[in-house]
């Protein structure tokens, strides 16, 4: 097993004091700061029973394996970590949401990465939809709050009617419509939603880019009778049984923005043709049971050579993180 969780838990342990420090003193006068979203994580997902209960994403399993950068990509992208041959990583698949037991046969579904270099690392927080359902910490909270029970209930009609009151929200729903339930993980595509900058090598300046995940099996969904047959726990079973005879494998993409592209909100959906560069494969060839389930994976964690995106999620994300990885100790 490797030991990349070790490694991030030093990382928290030595910036979570000062993660918080910085969170209360750039938010304590906004409502909507880090500290208040994580209360509705925990007022939503929470467990009295089990105070270190993970509390978003909390189904997963864990794997290993490895991502080989394509050849003479530091030629084009000025990232000295792809300049390592094979390099080990951690992936924990998961499910939206805090249900430990939940089923399978719900479409938001999470792909974190570790990538230990000899010299460098890089952490991926990645989800199986393009767009995020919120563009600011405001929309944020309210999109879990609303679904906070109340009395017992949850307020479906005002669900509803939130849901079409508010854009984010209103195209979010509709763009879930428009895709299906993969029977596999082999068969998911991954996305980072935020807008990064990418040193260019030639250049040397920052190009804002997103990125990708794309199985090379391809994606594909499952019927509505084919998905009636699966159980619960299928995305498990399923790992194991492919992995056993080869490694899933992805390409990791890099899709450079156009002059008109959104690059500051999580929400805005690119549209026509882009620039892409392939920078290497990912092989995940290993079940590594559950133990990675306690660990955190910080978007914040990049390598030499990428910027952080500038929307106004992506801080208060990673506070999010810190804040309740703490709360889990």
């Amino acid at each position: 097993m490797l030991q990349l969780s070790s490694i991030s838990k030093i990382l928290v342990a030595g910036v979570f004091s000062l993660t918080l420090l910085k969170a209360h003193d750039m938010h304590k006068h906004e409502e909507y700061d880090a500290e208040k979203i994580a209360d509705v994580f925990y007022a939503l997902n929470g467990d009295s029973k089990d105070p270190h209960k993970k509390i978003n994403h909390t189904k997963g399993f864990c794997t290993t394996g490895e991502f080989i950068p394509a050849k003479n990509i530091t030629k084009k992208i000025n990232i000295p970590l792809f300049a390592e041959k094979n390099i080990p990583i951690q992936v924990r698949y998961s499910l939206g949401g805090g249900n430990p037991k939940a089923s399978d046969k719900s479409k938001p579904r999470g792909l974190a990465v570790k990538m230990e270099g000899k010299n460098d690392s890089w952490e991926i927080v990645a989800i199986n939809t393009e767009i995020n359902f919120a563009k600011n910490p405001e929309e944020f909270y309210n999109f879990f709050a609303m679904r906070v029970p109340k009395n017992g209930k949850v307020d479906s009609e005002n669900i509803k009617k939130k849901t079409q009151e508010v854009e984010s929200y209103r195209n979010f729903a509709k763009y879930l419509d428009g895709i299906g339930i993969t029977g596999s993980v082999a068969n998911t595509a991954y996305y980072s939603i935020h807008t990064f900058f990418i040193k260019d090598t030639k250049t040397n300046k920052l190009m804002p880019a997103r990125f990708k995940i794309v199985p090379v099996s391809g994606v594909s969904y499952l019927s509505k009778d084919e998905l009636a047959k699966k159980d619960d726990n299928f995305l498990e079973s399923d790992f194991k049984s492919k992995v056993a005879s080869k490694p899933i494998e992805y390409k990791l993409v890099f899709v450079y923005a156009n002059e008109k592209d959104i690059i500051d909100d999580t929400t805005a959906l690119w549209s026509g043709k882009h620039k892409e560069i392939e920078a290497g494969t990912l092989k995940v060839s290993k079940y590594d049971g559950m133990d990675c389930n306690r660990d955190v994976f910080m978007p914040n964690v990049l390598p030499n050579g990428m910027g952080e995106p500038k929307d106004p999620l992506f801080e208060v994300r990673n506070e999010i993180y810190s804040i309740t990885f703490g709360r889990r100790q």
